[in-house]
C-alpha cells in the first residue's frame, strides 16, 4: 500500500498515478530520461525516487493523500523505545562503532600519516595491556594510570612520542595532551578498537585515524557535465556550465555553480572526462600501453620501415621546380641502425622497394619480419602479394600496424627528430612546423614566383649527399639512450649473428628478387604489360591453354621481360614487339612519370575551372580565326586618291596600287601589302614618295631604310 508520508517512492508505487506511466517499466524509463533524484531502497533491490523530482500533477496527488489522512485520523503516539544493552565488543566487519566513533578497517589505501598513527596507537595499547597483566587491574585503571603519567611527563619517552602522534587535534587549553580526562578517553577508545581488531585477527586493523568520508559530487550534476563536456569540439568549462543550467532547469533540478563545475572537471580521471573529447591516437596516448621487448632477438631479425615527407623544398630532378621529396627509411629494430634508405618524388611501392633493395645490398641479410604501416606504398602488390610479392618470394613475414596508432612504430617515428628534421632546418627552404610561421609563409610566397624570389633552392643531388651524410653520422656517432649510450653501428655489430648473412642474397639474386612481378595469361605466345607487348615464340608449346605465368620486369628497361611459371620455373625471356601501340619501349618509370604529370594537369584544370566559375562567367577557348586579307580594289575612295595626289610632288605619276600590291616586298621584315590596313597603306605610300625626293638630292645609301617607315 502506498504511504504518502515517505517522500521517496518506488516505480511500482508510482505506476498508474496521475501524471505517471501505467507500468513500473515506463516509470523507470521516465526517471532515467528526466534525471529524477533517486536512492537505493532501504530493503530489497531497486531505486526510490524523490517527491520533489516527480511531475507537478503527481506531487499534487500525493500531497492530497497526505492531507486526507491527516484529516481522517490523528496519528497515535509512538511508544518509548526499549532500552537496549549493546555488547561492548561487536562482530568484526568492514566498519565498527565504539563509544560513538566509527572506524573503517585499514586497507591498502592507508597513507603515511595513517600508518604513523597506527604504530603509535599500538605502542600505547600494548603498554596498557602490559600494565593490566603486571598489576592485575582493569582496563580503566591501567588507562587512568598511563594518562596521568603521560600528562605529567613521567612516562617513558617512546610513550610520550606515541601519545603526541595520536593527539590529532591539539587544544590550546587543558594542558599537555588536553589534560588527563581527554587522554583517558583516547586511551579507552584505542583499547576498544584494539579488542575489535583482536577478534578480526589483526589488533591494528581498526587503530586508524577517523576521518569524514568524502561525499563527492551529485551524480546527476556529473552526468550532465559529461554530456556537454565530452564532445570532439572540446568546449571549455564555462561553455559547458552555460548549457547545464537550462538543461537541468527543464527537468526541475537545481544546477551546480560554476565553481562546482570546475571542481567536477578537476576531480574526474582523464579516461573519463576525455572520453569523446579525444579520439584515435590522442585517446590511446592517455591509456596504458605495452612496451615491446626485443632483447631476445638478434640484428636483422626485425626491420621497420616508414616514409617521411622532407620538411624542406628542393629542386625537382626533372623540371627543377621546388617540391617536397619523400624519404623512405628502413631500420633494424634491435640496434636502431638505418640499414637502407631511398629518396623519391612521392610515397610509392617503388620507393619502398628501392629502400629495401639498398638495405639488403648493404647488409646481405634477409629479415624474419618486416614491420610497417598499412599505407599504399608499404602494402602494394609488388611487395605484399602472397604469390609474386617480393617479400613473399624471400620468405619475409610482413606485419602492419593498426591504423591511427603510430605509437606502435614509435622507434622509427622518433628517428626523424634526430636525423632529417635537423637536416631540413639547415635548408633556407625549411617548412618545419616549429619554424617561424611568418617567415615560412613569406618564403613559400617567394617560391611561387617565376624566379623563386631569389631563394636558393637546394638541388636534388645535394639532398642525396646530405641524406647519406646524416645517415652515416647517426649510425656511427649517435649515442642512443635506449642502447645504454652505444651507437647503432656498435650495437648492430655486437648483436649480429654471423651465420645469418652467410646465405644472404648475392648481387645477381638481388637483381632478380627486386624485379617486380605481375601475373598474366599469355595470348598466342604474347603477354601484355603497361601498354607494351612481349613475345616468346615457343611459349605456346610450353604451357597449356589458359595457363597463367609470372612476368618479371625491370623498372628502367622495358626491352625484355622474364617469364616464369606460377611455381617459379624460369621459362625464358620475352622481347618487346613493335606492332603494339607504342613506337618505342616505354619504361615503367616513364609511364609512372607520365601518369603523375597527367594527374597534376587534371587537378590544375579543375582548379582553373572552379576559379572561372566563381567569376560568374565561363568562356570556352576556341581556335583563333585569322583575319581576312584586305581587298585593295575599292579600299581607297576617289576623294582620298585625289587628296594624296595633291600632296605628292608634281612630275611623278600616282603609283599603281594594284601593281604595288602584286610586287613582293624588298625586305623580309616589311609588312606584306595584302595584309595592310588603311593607316599602314597610307604611311607606306607616303614613304615611297619621300624616297623619290631623296634620290634626286643624293645617293640612295644615305637614306636609311628605317627612315622609310618613319616618313
Amino acid at each position: 500500500m502506498l504511504d504518502p508520508h515517505k517522500g521517496w517512492y518506488s516505480a511500482q508505487e508510482l505506476a498508474g498515478l496521475p501524471g505517471m506511466p501505467t507500468t513500473d517499466r515506463g516509470v523507470k524509463k521516465a526517471a532515467q530520461k528526466n534525471l529524477w533524484a533517486s536512492r537505493s531502497k532501504e530493503r530489497g533491490k531497486g531505486l526510490e525516487y524523490a517527491l520533489t523530482a516527480l511531475p507537478a500533477e503527481t506531487q499534487q496527488h500525493l500531497l492530497g493523500l497526505v492531507l486526507d489522512q491527516s484529516a481522517a485520523a490523528k496519528a497515535p503516539a509512538l511508544p518509548a523505545p526499549a532500552r537496549q544493552n549493546l555488547p561492548a565488543v561487536q562482530a568484526p566487519g568492514e566498519v565498527v562503532t565504539v563509544r560513538g566513533q566509527v572506524r573503517k578497517a585499514a586497507g591498502e589505501q592507508l597513507d603515511d600519516w595513517g600508518r604513523r598513527y597506527q604504530e603509535a596507537a599500538l605502542i600505547l595499547c600494548r603498554a596498557v595491556e602490559a600494565a593490566m597483566a603486571a598489576a592485575d587491574c582493569s582496563v580503566k585503571r591501567a588507562c587512568t594510570e598511563l594518562a596521568e603519567r603521560l600528562v605529567s611527563g613521567e612516562a617513558r619517552i617512546e610513550l610520550q612520542d606515541a601519545a603526541l602522534k595520536t593527539y590529532l587535534k591539539p587544544r590550546k587549553t587543558g594542558g599537555p595532551l588536553g589534560g588527563v580526562t581527554a587522554q583517558l578517553g583516547r586511551l579507552q577508545r584505542m583499547m576498544a578498537f584494539y579488542e575489535q581488531g583482536r577478534l578480526a585477527g589483526d589488533v591494528g586493523l581498526y587503530l586508524v585515524p577517523g576521518k569524514r568520508e568524502k561525499t563527492g559530487h551529485d551524480p546527476v550534476h556529473v552526468m550532465a557535465f559529461l554530456i556537454f563536456f565530452c564532445v570532439p569540439t572540446r568546449p571549455p568549462v564555462a561553455d559547458v556550465h552555460r548549457k547545464i543550467v537550462p538543461y537541468l532547469a527543464e527537468r526541475g533540478i537545481e544546477a551546480p555553480s560554476y565553481a562546482t563545475a570546475v571542481r567536477i572537471e578537476q576531480s574526474l580521471p582523464v579516461t573519463v572526462k576525455y572520453r569523446g573529447r579525444m579520439t584515435g591516437s590522442e585517446w590511446r596516448a592517455l591509456r596504458p600501453y605495452v612496451e615491446r621487448d626485443v632483447s631476445m632477438f638478434k640484428s636483422n631479425d626485425i626491420w621497420v620501415g616508414d616514409g617521411h615527407s622532407f620538411k624542406a623544398k628542393v629542386q625537382h630532378p626533372i623540371h627543377g621546380q621546388p617540391f617536397t621529396p619523400e624519404i623512405t627509411v628502413i631500420i633494424d629494430w634491435v640496434s636502431r641502425k638505418i640499414v637502407g634508405w631511398s629518396v623519391a618524388l612521392a610515397e610509392s611501392t617503388v620507393a619502398v622497394s628501392d629502400a629495401f633493395r639498398h638495405a639488403q645490398s648493404v647488409t646481405r641479410a634477409r629479415p624474419l619480419v618486416y614491420y610497417s604501416d598499412n599505407g599504399s606504398g608499404q602494402t602494394g602488390k609488388r611487395l605484399d602479394c602472397p604469390v609474386a610479392g617480393t617479400l613473399a618470394r624471400q620468405g619475409i613475414a610482413h606485419e602492419t600496424g593498426i591504423p591511427g596508432n603510430p605509437q606502435a612504430r614509435g622507434i622509427i617515428e622518433r628517428l626523424w627528430q634526430v636525423t632529417f628534421i635537423p637536416l631540413a632546418r639547415e635548408y633556407p627552404t625549411c617548412t618545419w612546423r616549429g619554424a617561424d610561421e611568418n617567415a615560412t609563409t613569406k618564403m613559400l610566397k617567394l617560391l611561387n614566383r617565376k624566379d623563386q624570389g631569389g631563394v636558393r633552392i637546394p638541388s636534388f643531388r645535394q639532398l642525396l649527399d646530405d641524406v647519406a651524410r646524416v645517415v652515416d653520422e647517426y649510425n656511427l656517432h649517435h649515442a642512443h639512450r635506449e642502447l645504454n649510450g652505444n651507437t647503432p653501428e656498435d650495437e648492430y655489430q655486437a648483436r649480429l649473428d654471423r651465420d645469418s648473412i652467410v646465405f644472404g642474397p648475392t648481387d645477381a639474386e638481388l637483381a632478380a628478387l627486386w624485379l617486380p612481378e605481375v601475373v598474366r595469361v599469355p595470348q598466342r605466345g604474347r603477354v601484355s604489360l603497361f601498354g607494351n607487348a612481349y613475345c616468346k615464340a615457343d611459349l605456346v608449346e610450353l604451357l597449356p591453354e589458359g595457363a597463367k605465368v609470372r612476368v618479371r620486369y625491370d623498372l628502367h628497361d622495358a626491352s625484355t621481360v622474364q617469364i616464369l611459371t606460377m611455381e617459379g620455373v624460369f621459362l625464358g625471356v620475352a622481347d618487346w614487339e613493335s606492332h603494339r601501340e607504342a613506337a618505342f619501349p616505354v619504361p615503367e618509370m616513364d609511364r609512372l612519370r607520365a601518369a603523375r604529370a597527367a594527374g597534376k594537369t587534371r587537378r590544375g584544370e579543375r582548379i582553373i575551372a572552379e576559379a572561372q566559375a566563381e567569376l560568374g562567367e565561363v568562356f570556352d577557348l576556341t581556335p583563333m580565326v585569322p583575319a581576312a586579307p584586305i581587298d585593295l580594289v575599292g579600299a581607297i575612295s576617289d576623294e582620298e586618291l585625289a587628296a594624296m595626289e595633291a600632296r605628292r610632288p608634281q612630275g611623278e605619276a600616282l603609283p599603281d596600287l594594284l601593281a604595288l600590291a602584286d610586287e613582293a616586298p624588298e625586305a623580309p621584315d616589311e609588312i606584306p601589302a595584302a595584309t595592310m590596313d588603311y593607316l599602314q597603306m597610307a604611311t607606306w605610300l607616303a614613304g615611297d614618295a619621300l624616297d623619290a625626293d631623296a634620290d634626286e638630292d643624293g645617293p640612295a645609301d644615305q637614306a636609311p631604310r628605317k627612315d622609310k617607315a618613319a616618313g
